[in-house]
């Protein structure tokens, strides 16, 4: 969502360990060469349980499950969905049928479980999506992550009955011990929430999950004049084509919800500097294609820290040029955790830098983030602040010293290549602040 949560989010980071490997169960009745009856499972995640750390969103999971009421399960398609309200005691989990739901009892999950879920934990989400793949085995699976985001900060930020939120490392391990129960990936990562198609998500993913789509800037959800909702997704819009076909393919839905997604006007984000961001990016990423992105990100860096100090000289000027998003800034306008659009950083890195290797380099990470995102949108307006040079795949790169995350360093991306040491080594190194 679009409120400034970097704060946050940092905050949460800090306190979750790094996850430990979830136990696997047998669930022999979705090996891979069985045929199902069922074609679809969707899986809605919802987490509205922020009302004092950020701002709640318990309105915005009602209008989603009232929408998906006009869809309703078939014989063809289940929806599954379970939303965490903004106080105590009121998690609940649902089959949504059209026009009414099924309640079902939380122990259902997990024997332990009462009234209260930490959406945070993953063990909640491995438990549902266990539990719905036993009960609505399926030729396809979509989970559908409904929350606040911060990019590879995590999301799904919950705060009854702690605060807590789930971290790349571990959605990777939930996913990981899906594929390892059912012998293949998830179809379709949906993520409804701020700031979440980074390179380092989507790579974070790439051994269990096919395709994800979701913004490389803000998911937004105010009140309308008459006292509705605003909302970017619609979720009756992208899923009634399932119910109707449900022969749709994972890459079709992707790009149902990329053609869906309702684009809003630029915003003010408080408190004193006016910094305006339009709410106009949705991108649909083959996370397979991941690997290759990496691999030319990977060789990018260590041609840049080749040279660091005269490669130095010209970073300034691709950073500024480039596409960035943010949920926060500093007294100087800044971003305080700036995301950069990959394709826009190569582009002008090939611009600017004036070294034949360097500029062959960018151009293979743009070559490979082409092959990568098979569908996006964003605005074509500077006057609205629209995103104009997004291409759907954005990269960690903070401006200063101070507000390099060193967490960062526990994700894939920053394990398996040198982009890490590219930030510390050559554009951190410009300055001590």
């Amino acid at each position: 969502m679009k409120h400034v949560i970097a704060g946050l989010l940092v905050t949460l980071t800090v306190l979750m360990p790094i996850s430990a490997s979830l136990p696997v169960h047998n669930l022999s009745t979705t090996e891979s060469n069985t045929i199902f009856e069922d074609k679809w499972t969707v899986f809605f995640y919802c987490d509205g349980d922020q009302l004092t750390t950020t701002y709640s969103l318990t309105d915005k999971m009602f209008a989603d499950l009232d929408n998906l009421k006009k869809v309703g399960s078939t014989d063809d398609v289940n929806f599954l969905f379970l939303m965490d309200l903004d106080g105590e005691n009121d998690t609940y989990l649902y089959y949504v049928n059209k026009g009414d739901v099924e309640k079902t009892q939380l122990a259902t999950l997990n024997k332990s479980y009462e009234h209260e879920l930490n959406m945070g934990d993953p063990e909640t989400l491995l438990d549902f999506i266990r539990w719905g793949i036993q009960q609505y085995p399926a030729e396809y699976y979509n989970v559908y992550l409904n929350n606040h985001g911060g990019g590879w900060l995590g999301i799904c930020a919950d705060e009854h009955p702690s605060i807590d939120i789930l971290r790349l490392t571990e959605l990777k391990d939930v996913f990981s011990t899906i594929r390892k129960e059912i012998g293949r990936k998830i179809d379709v990562v949906s993520m409804d929430a701020c700031l979440m198609t980074m390179l380092e998500v989507a790579y974070q993913l790439r051994d269990d999950v096919n395709y994800m789509v979701g913004s490389e800037s803000f998911i937004r959800t105010h009140k309308t004049k008459d006292g509705g909702l605003y909302l970017n997704w619609l979720v009756d819009k992208i899923y009634q084509p399932m119910v109707d076909n449900p022969d749709i393919t994972p890459s079709q839905l992707c790009i149902k919800s990329v053609e869906e997604f309702v684009t809003d006007r630029a915003y003010i984000l408080p408190p004193a500097i006016i910094k305006p961001g339009s709410v106009d990016c949705i991108s649909a990423i083959d996370v397979n294609k991941t690997a290759d992105v990496a691999v030319k990100v990977d060789e990018l860096a260590k041609g840049l820290l080749s040279r660091p100090v005269l490669y130095r000289f010209f970073l300034s000027r691709v950073f500024f040029r480039t596409q960035s998003f943010s949920g926060g800034y500093d007294f100087f306008g800044l971003p305080s955790y700036p995301y950069l659009d990959l394709y826009d950083f190569a582009q002008n890195v090939k611009r600017y830098i004036p070294n034949q290797e360097i500029k062959n380099l960018a151009d293979d990470v743009m070559s490979s983030i082409e092959s990568a995102v098979f569908a996006e949108r964003h605005g074509n307006s500077r006057l609205r602040f629209d995103h104009v040079d997004a291409h759907g795949l954005s990269i960690y790169l903070p401006y200063r010293k101070r507000t390099y995350n060193t967490l960062y360093e526990d994700l894939d991306l920053a394990i398996d290549t040198s982009w890490d040491e590219f930030i510390k080594n050559v554009w951190l190194s410009r300055s001590s602040s």
